[in-house]
């Protein structure tokens, strides 16, 4: 890498969910900031800036929205996020883990392995998208 930022960076993620609230809710234990909730749309945003937005399944949109095939892994048939925590260390997941588990989320245990040098577990939000935490790398990167 020649250290510069990148041209582009993730902006938006339209995800159409069964409940608004529910999903707003859920997203916003997560740890995600709660960014607004409006008629048909809630946003959610991620660190950096990024949303998500939340749509209900039954409305007509103005424009296209097709289930898409998100993360490292293409056999799902909902959408699918990876998403990856501030810390580094296997500890680090295991405390954001657990405060995940004390807000009553229902998460899976951290992996035995690795991905790509990252631990990780796994989760299901209401309408059955699965998510995946990660540690970070980002300090891996040079700057």
């Amino acid at each position: 890498m020649n250290g510069h930022q990148p041209v582009a960076a993730f902006g938006h993620f339209a995800m159409k969910v069964n409940d608004i609230d529910a999903s707003y809710k859920f997203y916003s234990e997560l740890g995600l900031r709660p960014f607004g909730r409006y008629p048909g749309l809630g946003i959610i945003e991620l660190r950096g800036g990024t949303h998500i937005l939340l749509l209900d399944k039954r409305d007509a949109q103005p424009f296209s929205i097709e289930s898409g095939h998100l993360g490292q892994r293409s056999a799902f048939f909902n959408e699918h996020l990876d998403l990856m925590i501030e810390g580094r260390s296997r500890d680090d997941l295991a405390r954001f883990r657990t405060s995940l588990v004390e807000k009553g989320l229902s998460v899976d245990e951290i992996a035995d392995d690795q991905l790509f040098g990252h631990d990780y577990f796994g989760l299901s939000d209401p309408d059955g998208n699965g998510i995946t935490f990660y540690t970070s790398h980002t300090a891996d990167l040079p700057q």
